[in-house]
Formats: structure tokens, sequence, C-alpha cells
């Protein structure tokens, strides 16, 4: 539980489903601290984390839950997600962390703690893991169901697309689908539909008369380093990655019009920042960051969202995971000319992109259901070209609302 509108009615339907409260063990994940570097021991709580342990423990005591669990897994979110996230920023990529949260902490390092923790409890027993019947549930907007013919967990679109979020949950170890539990895409639920029963509830922040509990936010700590948005972020990113001056120019021409700061000062596809003598014809318009350089350090910046230099008709994904042992060959085999098409999305809320085609390159790897031997690489290819595919960023396909799979792109497959 996060505090959130989402947890907090999540528990409230688990509560309504007619689950003893006894065998509901509510918990609140500690995922940051600046000082959550690889040490002996956890850092003390921050005033973000206390407050949003209070307003967790307010929610279990309404509705007649234990005190919750304080589980800390800073060390982790530091080693597994925050520094590889600085390493993909240096070398001039752009990492979606929210994803790798997904995959190693909230369903990996979690999973792995309820994992042992019930295995001692059961194991006097003699009840294997497979046996073992627990399962964790959260607020996420997705919802989880298993295939009768197969017995097989599927990974399905959430009811309200708009916040639909099997996007991030799109590299999760595929032998833990069968453990968690979305009661919120079980109800068939919007976020307007969540609100409303927090308040039918009577939850604490959604009573009448209280100010509204904003959304919790795993980046609460990027405020503090000033700013909103993507500047506030950038400045939080000041604090670890060291400046790497460059040139940028303008495509096709290559002339030099300023200088960047570091290739993880931008995003490609986003406005570009340099000051051009507005005077000057050539160099009037918007203009966007179109590519990144590393070997050279140089920021490429084009005038106009139609240049066909933001655009690239598939991509090149790597460290891909299949959600399945019968996706891969659903990718390959549907076209996204039928009825339930083949789609694929990079970005959060994005309007998904008919697929016209998947390519897995002979000798890029293999999965067992359990293990990861060297994940797959895959060509995708777009029915219609797509702007802004920056390296880095985490993509994923979709069969109909089944979510198949997920990786991180490594190239844009330009235009012919």
């Amino acid at each position: 539980m996060s505090s959130g509108v989402d947890s907090s009615v999540a528990a409230a339907l688990l509560v309504r489903s007619g689950h003893p409260r006894e065998n509901l063990l509510p918990f609140y994940m500690v995922n940051w601290s600046p000082a959550a570097g690889p040490g002996p021991l956890p850092p003390p709580p921050s005033a973000c984390t206390e407050r949003e342990y209070n307003d967790v423990k307010n929610v279990c005591n309404a509705l007649g839950l234990p005190e919750p669990i304080y589980m800390n897994l800073e060390r982790e979110y530091w080693c597994e997600v925050f520094l590889p996230m600085l390493d993909m920023y240096r070398c001039g990529r752009t990492p979606n962390p929210d994803v790798g949260c997904n995959r190693h902490i909230k369903f990996g390092a979690v999973i792995e703690r309820l994992r042992d923790e019930f295995h001692r409890r059961d194991g006097d027993g003699g009840v294997t893991e497979m046996e073992s019947k627990w399962w964790l549930a959260t607020g996420h907007y997705a919802h989880v169901l298993c295939h009768i013919p197969t017995k097989a967990s599927h990974l399905l679109r959430s009811i309200d697309l708009n916040k639909d979020q099997t996007f991030y949950l799109s590299t999760v170890r595929r032998d833990v689908l069968s453990r968690l539990l979305f009661p919120l895409g079980s109800h068939k639920l919007s976020k307007p539909a969540v609100k409303s029963l927090a308040r039918a509830l009577f939850l604490p922040g959604w009573r009448p008369g209280q100010t509204e509990r904003p959304e919790s936010m795993g980046l609460c700590f990027v405020e503090p380093a000033g700013g909103k948005g993507q500047t506030g972020f950038r400045r939080f990113l000041s604090e670890y990655l060291e400046p790497e001056p460059g040139d940028g120019t303008c495509a096709p021409e290559g002339a030099i019009v300023g200088r960047h700061a570091g290739l993880w000062h931008a995003t490609i596809g986003e406005r570009a920042r340099f000051q051009l003598p507005q005077g000057s014809p050539e160099y009037q318009g918007r203009w966007y960051v179109s590519r990144k350089n590393k070997e050279l350090n140089t920021l490429e910046i084009v005038r106009g969202q139609d240049n066909a230099r933001l655009y690239g008709k598939g991509m090149v994904v790597e460290k891909w995971r299949w959600l399945g042992d019968d996706a891969a060959d659903i990718a390959r085999e549907q076209p996204a000319s039928n009825g339930r098409g083949l789609v694929a999305q990079f970005r959060h809320r994005q309007i998904p992109l008919k697929v016209s085609g998947v390519e897995q390159p002979e000798g890029s790897g293999h999965q067992s259901c359990f293990e990861e031997n060297e994940p797959p690489e895959l060509r995708i290819i777009f029915d219609s070209p797509a702007m802004a595919i920056a390296p880095g960023q985490s993509a994923a396909l979709w069969f109909g609302d089944r979510c198949l799979g997920g990786g991180v792109i490594r190239d844009s497959i330009e235009l012919d």
C-alpha cells in the first residue's frame, strides 16, 4: 500500500470480497533515499516516507487491517534500478525506471521476500512452493486471468485505457503472474470509479470535507532538487551525473548552433533548447532533438515535427521478455490487420501502433519459463512511421488486450 487512492481501494475491495482480515497482510514499501547506497544498514525514514506510512496506517485502521509492515527495499532499488538508470543516461539513452522498478523491486524483490516468508511458514507442513497459497495484491490498473486450456496466466489491459499500466508491467517475470491480484482490474474499475468508491467507503483522505489526497508518487524526492517536471528531474540528475558539454548541430548540413550540457539533458523528439537566431530564415521555426551521437558527444536537431529524421519505420528492442510460452508465436503469426490486431507502444498512454512484422534474429537468445538465458532481441516494424523512438525507452507488444512482453529500445529503424 502506498497511501494513494488506488492501493487503498484495492485493499478495501479485498476486505469486501470476503477475505478474512487475518489473512490480509498489508505492507508499505520504501524504495528511495539519497543515502540508500549499498551499506550495512538502511537509512532512516525521510519525511516523505514517514508521511505516507502514517497515511497507510490510517487506511488500514479504517479497514480493520493490522498495522502495515514497513518493508525497506532502498538498497535493492539503488542497485537494481537507480544505478542502471544513471548508466543509461551517461550513455545518452533515456531509460524508464518505473518499468525496472516493477520488474526488479515491486514484483521481484518483494516476491522473493514473500516467497521466503511463506516458505518458512509452510515448510514444516511439507508444502511445496507451487502449493503454497499466497498472492500479492496491488492497486495497478491491469488484469491477470488464467487461460483455461493451458492454465497459463495472461496479463491483460485495464478497462480504463487512460490509466492502463500493462506497459509498466510488460517485463515482469512470467512465473510471478500467477501470484498477482489486481483488484481494480478484476472489478473493471476506471479511475473516476475508484475515486467515487473511495468516497463511498469513507476512506481517510476521501471523506467529506477532507482535501482530496494527492496521488502517491514514487519520485517524491525529485522536487527538492528544484523545478517541476523535466526541469526538476534534470536538476535532480545533475546531482549524480557530471556535465559533458558538446556541440549541438542542425541537420542535414551539420552547422554548429550551440552547446549542450550533456546528452542526458535531452530526449529524442522533444523541443530543442538552443537559442537560435530567429532573424535568420534558415533558423526560424520550431526545432526538435532528432539524434544523439555518443562517440562525438553531439546532439542533432531538425526543424519541424514533420521532419523525416524524427521518424522511424520500426525499432530494434533488446532484453526482450516474453510473457508466455506462446507469446513469440503469436507475435510472429498475427498481422495487425486482423480483427484483434498486434500493436506496440514505447510510451505510456501512447496511441497503440499497428505492427506489420516481428522478427527475432537467429541466435539472439532463448528463454525458459523460469530462467533468463540471453534475453532475445526483436525487430518490430510498424504499419506507419512513428515519431521519437528513443534508445533506452521501454517498448511492449499486445495482441488484443493481452500483453505479450516488453524490452528496451536499442535503436530506431530508419525510413527507407
